[in-house]
């Protein structure tokens, strides 16, 4: 039945989350791609008033992997091991294809994500396909009243545009 799906569904990715770990390469992968990956992007960049954009992949033995056009971000989230502590490497089964938003009671966390880039918001889309799990993050330095109501409403535009990212950055 579709529950019973669902359910063990939830179970793999409970199990999965807790035993995710980084790549081996992780901070390779990061650099080596940065000029290809922020190629893909300018495909992307100003849409929605986009200013960033990364994919953390999980591949079936539980390695994450990360794209990034500000791969800063990711690098210090990794060696200060701040992503352990980050809402958006845990997103659940529940969070699927919604946003999550960039809300952080620690200020390192909120400082490496959006400070130290002039962010004024980001968000993160929890999304599996087939074994991996992928999350999709954004952000922007748009100032307009309103953001979190824009994101909402324009989620499926967000979805495309990190699936089409996924998807030129497959081969890699």
């Amino acid at each position: 039945s579709k529950m019973m799906y669902e359910l063990k569904l939830a179970e793999h990715s409970a199990s999965k989350k807790n035993n995710i770990k980084l790549h081996p390469k992780i901070m390779e992968i990061l650099f080596e791609n940065s000029r290809y990956i922020k190629n893909v992007f300018s495909n992307l960049k100003g849409m929605h008033g986009i200013t960033h954009m990364s994919m953390i992949c999980i591949n079936p033995i539980c390695e994450l992997l990360a794209f990034s056009t500000t791969p800063n971000i990711e690098y210090n989230l990794f060696h200060q091991h701040l992503w352990i502590e980050d809402h958006c490497f845990n997103l659940n089964i529940e969070d699927k294809n919604t946003l999550s938003k960039w809300e952080y009671q620690n200020d390192q966390i909120e400082r490496v994500k959006l400070k130290n880039n002039h962010f004024t918001m980001g968000m993160s889309i929890y999304r599996p396909i087939g074994d991996y799990d992928f999350i999709y993050s954004f952000a922007t330095n748009e100032k307009v009243k309103g953001l979190d109501k824009y994101y909402n409403e324009h989620l499926f535009d967000l979805i495309d545009m990190g699936d089409y990212f996924y998807k030129s950055l497959r081969d890699l």
